[in-house]
């Protein structure tokens, strides 16, 4: 099934990449969150109908970001009608397995989640580099690899499909092993991770340590490291399989929760942000400045101010608070935040961050 998931993921892969020559350098674009591959034991209309609730309750979770979002009441309605929501599908076998290939409307969806109030978690989402040492009682402790450990990760793999989080894995050659070594990967050490991350440039990092406590139990810790901060969370199953999805599933979840446009965000009051991207000289750079911030979930309206040589100046409409709004631009990885430096008065004011007086300031790289 992984293979399949695999697959799909590879040929929308393709048509990403023909688009890279417009789009901006930025965290991953996730092209198949409407895409889901479910088991069935028939091509009877009750086993399709089956497997578009479910898959259509993994779309919900991708685009909201919230796991639990199947048990949300105002959901089940739309369960039972899941077929009204199934663009097209197809059937494939693998290993004696029949496999429903389903494609969701993505509009139809959006507008569910509009009028719901639910929160969106939009495509472009941190791309996230995945470490892992485990200590087990017959092998001792070691640094895993995706050639160690091919059907750990491709539950891995699967976990972070079901979740709409791009996750990737170090090779673990000597390059690696020798930037991280195992000691420093299992104190979780956040500047050997840092000097490790040159080679892959993920938006965040996830180390995990896997214990096997006794004969069926483990438990796992787990960071994340994203945008300048650290998150710590831990894990407990019965086997090694299951706390590293674990893992990724809560790693999603805090992503979720810090990137998620919400309905209530500010309360609903829409403010002007101010920002001023220096080293934007040419043409080509202005359309990608302008077409990102337009682009952003989290921005209504991007206007463009003034120019002065290379240096442009927005108003970006939005009801996000400020951190989160800092939070989706910094995914752009050609945007660089310079240190505020708005002007002090006499008196000690200094104008609020996003004002035409202080801009959110940014160069573009």
């Amino acid at each position: 099934m992984f293979q399949l998931l695999r697959r799909g993921w590879a040929s929308s892969l393709v048509a990403l990449l023909l688009c890279a020559v417009v789009l901006p350098a930025q965290a991953r674009v996730i092209p198949d969150l409407y895409e889901v591959v479910e088991a069935v034991p028939s091509r009877g209309a009750t086993d399709r109908a089956d497997a578009s609730s479910r898959g259509l309750e993994q779309v919900f979770v991708r685009v909201t970001g919230d796991a639990d979002i199947g048990s949300n009441p105002q959901l089940k309605p739309l369960l039972a009608a899941a077929r009204q929501y199934v663009q097209s599908y197809r059937y494939e076998s693998e290993d004696n397995q029949l496999y429903l290939h389903l494609s969701y409307d993505p509009q139809a969806v959006a507008e569910q989640v509009h009028k719901l109030q639910l929160p969106m978690w939009p495509n472009n989402r941190p791309a996230t580099l995945v470490w892992l040492a485990v200590d087990s009682l017959r092998d001792g402790r070691s640094a895993l690899s995706e050639n160690d450990s091919p059907e750990l990760y491709a539950a891995l793999d699967g976990i972070a499909m079901q979740r709409g989080l791009p996750v990737d894995f170090p090779v673990m050659d000597a390059n690696d092993r020798g930037k991280m070594p195992l000691g420093n990967l299992w104190a979780q050490d956040e500047q050997a991770a840092e000097r490790a991350a040159v080679r892959y440039r993920p938006d965040a990092t996830l180390m995990g340590r896997l214990l096997e406590i006794s004969d069926n139990r483990w438990q796992a810790n787990w960071l994340l490291i994203q945008g300048g901060r650290s998150y710590a969370f831990d894990a407990s199953g019965d086997s090694m399989e299951q706390v590293a999805m674990r893992g990724i599933d809560e790693a999603a979840n805090v992503l979720a929760q810090r990137y998620a446009v919400r309905p209530d965000n500010g309360g609903g009051q829409q403010s002007a942000v101010v920002v001023e991207i220096s080293g934007v000289d040419s043409f080509a750079a202005y359309t990608a400045a302008s077409s990102y911030l337009q682009g952003l979930a989290q921005v209504s309206a991007a206007e463009l101010l003034s120019v002065d040589r290379d240096r442009l100046r927005f108003a970006l409409t939005t009801a996000a608070p400020l951190p989160r709004l800092r939070d989706a631009l910094a995914l752009n990885r050609k945007l660089h935040q310079r240190a505020d430096e708005g002007p002090i008065d006499l008196s000690g004011y200094r104008a609020p961050a996003g004002s035409a007086q202080n801009p959110l300031s940014y160069d573009w790289h």
